[in-house]
């Protein structure tokens, strides 16, 4: 028998029948929320839309950047897979796998430096963007913010520069791997930051672009 064979208003219907479709929460609701709306990607597709494209030097960059991560992160997966196939075929088993896995970590955290701070991708805390969104003050501070990050990603290149010279001849205990190739990764990527943040100085009065995952698939 139907709802309406028996009577029933819509509103009336038992949570487990069919078409009973539960209301949406009311704005009152949701702003009482813990877990207010995140903007990323999957929750909204057309995140950059209106973002002005960056300049063809940067894409170009960034290209690069992610197809090494990506080849990084293949690694990674190759060095914890062979150790899991290891335990079950001792025959096979591979000292060095634990450390393609563990070097290509590094290596990959290093080269993406300079995508995720060109997209926001990296931690910052933003205490005064909402107090300052819409005005000359706000402008100011993502100027001061993308001088402070250029500033610090060359003084962290410089200290990578450093140390290739002083842990090159440190080898890695499986491969016999020169321990200063992991700050050549280091170097190109805080170099990559310090460019991605100086673009921005002379853009800080346009939207910024937020960290699109769809970028890196594939």
């Amino acid at each position: 028998m139907t709802d309406e064979e028996r009577g029933l208003d819509p509103e009336q219907r038992r949570p487990e029948e069919p078409g009973n479709v539960p209301r949406k929460a009311s704005e009152a609701e949701l702003g009482d929320s813990i877990f207010p709306h995140t903007d990323s990607f999957f929750a909204g597709p057309e995140l950059n839309r209106g973002v002005p494209a960056d300049p063809a030097f940067i894409r170009v960059l960034s290209a690069i950047e992610i197809t090494i991560g990506v080849a990084l992160f293949a690694l990674i997966v190759f060095g914890v897979m062979y150790q899991v196939l290891g335990r079950y075929f001792p025959a096979i088993g591979w000292v060095g796998a634990g450390e393609v896995a563990l070097m290509s970590m590094i290596a990959m955290t290093f080269i993406t430096t300079g995508y995720l701070v060109g997209r926001n991708g990296h931690i910052v805390l933003e205490i005064f963007d909402e107090l300052l969104a819409g005005t000359r003050l706000f402008v100011a501070l993502r100027v001061i913010s993308a001088v402070i990050m250029v500033a610090t990603s060359l003084a962290l290149a410089y200290e990578a520069f450093v140390k290739i010279d002083t842990e090159w001849g440190r080898l890695s205990a499986a491969m016999h791997m020169p321990v200063g190739v992991l700050y050549l990764f280091a170097l190109v990527g805080f170099l990559s930051a310090a460019i991605h943040s100086s673009f921005k100085i002379p853009y800080a009065n346009r939207p910024e672009h937020k960290l699109d995952i769809g970028e890196m698939e594939g």
